[in-house]
């Protein structure tokens, strides 16, 4: 009888513990694009706005608005990522075109056509900066990009001395709340773990 009564609590502790683990996990995949979005920064004062590639238009929206406000006297627009080099410089005036159109001067851009990923932005932006001497950049991405582009530039920036903030912008789309409800924000946040898998194990 006591061999019993211990076997039935095994099973009620080993159920209770299962419960846990899925309701753990059904919290943290329900929190896993504001995972994602957690690093991003509010503006303040620097020395470049970096308005990152692979953008549909709100990366470059959101850079001329902080040129705007103030927040940095010159913008750097670096190339579509995953596109043919000959491809970057058109992509790279249209944008500059939708920012001017906004007020941001044509003599304020800088232009990186060379980068073709995150990582190669980093650096690319970090050489600039180092050439330049400036000290504090805000990179503009979007919100699901915000956990991937904090830890490369942490990578790539450290012991340079060099501050980076990490802005988002504010896509139409985006539902990081009941994300996986929405086609184009679930897809987002799953091809950006995968993305975040990749660049642990390779850099």
């Amino acid at each position: 009888m006591r061999h019993g009564r211990s076997h039935a609590r095994s099973r009620w502790i080993w159920l209770v513990a299962a419960i846990l683990v899925v309701a753990l996990a059904l919290r943290a995949i329900s929190q896993a694009a504001r995972f994602l979005e957690l690093p991003g920064a509010a503006p303040v004062k620097a020395d470049l706005i970096v308005a990152l590639g692979g953008e549909g238009g709100d990366r470059s929206l959101t850079a001329a608005s902080l040129y705007a406000a103030g927040y940095a006297p010159r913008i750097l627009l670096t190339g579509l990522e995953f596109s043919a080099k000959e491809t970057r410089p058109a992509f790279l005036h249209w944008r500059a075109q939708v920012m001017h159109d906004r007020g941001v001067p044509m003599d304020r851009f800088e232009y990186d056509p060379q980068a073709g990923n995150s990582w190669e932005e980093a650096i690319n932006t970090r050489r600039l900066m180092e050439a330049r001497r400036w000290k504090r950049v805000l990179v503009v991405s979007d919100p699901y990009h915000m956990r991937r582009l904090s830890w490369t530039w942490k990578q790539v920036f450290k012991g340079s001395g060099l501050e980076f903030l990490p802005v988002a912008t504010k896509p139409v789309f985006w539902k990081p709340d009941g994300w996986w409800r929405d086609e184009k924000s679930g897809a987002q946040v799953i091809m950006e773990y995968i993305k975040i898998g990749y660049y642990l194990v390779k850099y």
